[in-house]
This record gives structure tokens, C-alpha cells and sequence, in this order.
């Protein structure tokens, strides 16, 4: 298990999740989505987690550097996931306590997740 990231069209990295995510794979996203910084404008974020089933052991999960650093750069996440891991992967991306904007969607509403991120922001 682990995860796969991928540049999608209108300036969003892409992020799917299976399993469990180790803190490895975080940074691996941070580190993508920094690259993304660079090109100018905010970039935005599709989480796809499939059958994740929470997070890794090891490493620093309280680390909150990369958001305070970063968080003017991201203008949207949206998280496609099971409802069972709706509070705790809402808690985890920092809903309500960032800049960027975060949104829940079932998985049988990716496609207007998708939608939901082309849009501008309000």
C-alpha cells in the first residue's frame, strides 16, 4: 500500500491514498507539492483515499511547518473518502484552520470534486 501522485490539469497535484499513509509518504507529497509552488498562483489538491485505513507509527505528525510555510500557496484540498474516515481526515488536513479551503466528498462524487477544484475560489 502507499501512494501515487500526479500533476492534474488547472495547477492541482493529484494524491491517492491506499492503506496506510507512513509519514514518508507525506513528505513525498509536501516535496511534490512544493515543486508545484514554483510555477506561480496556488496550487490545489485532489486526495483520493482508498481504503485507507489511517496513519503510520513513525515520524513527526505534529509537525505543522510545512502548513505555516506553505498554506498562502494552496488555494483548495478536496478529499474523496469513505464517511467512516471523514472526522479524522478533516482533523488531519486542518479544516477550518487554514487558509486553503477543504471539502469532503464520497467516493461516488470525485467528479464533482473535480469540478469543485477548476472553480475559482470565493
Amino acid at each position: 500500500m502507499g501512494i501515487a501522485i500526479s500533476k492534474e490539469p488547472n495547477s492541482c497535484i493529484g494524491v491517492t491514498i491506499t492503506g496506510i499513509l507512513s509519514y514518508k509518504d507525506l513528505e513525498a507529497i509536501q516535496n511534490s507539492a512544493k515543486e508545484m509552488f514554483h510555477s506561480g498562483g496556488k496550487v490545489n489538491c485532489l486526495i483520493l483515499a482508498e481504503q485507507f485505513s489511517g496513519w503510520g507509527k513513525d515520524g513527526d505528525w505534529g509537525d505543522l511547518t510545512f502548513m505555516y510555510e506553505n498554506d498562502s500557496s494552496i488555494g483548495k484540498i478536496a478529499v474523496v473518502a469513505d464517511a467512516k474516515k471523514r472526522d479524522e481526515l478533516l482533523m488531519f488536513l486542518g479544516a477550518g484552520r487554514r487558509q486553503a479551503v477543504v471539502e469532503f466528498f464520497f467516493p461516488d462524487e470525485e467528479d464533482e470534486a473535480r469540478i469543485w477544484l477548476s472553480e475559482p475560489a470565493k
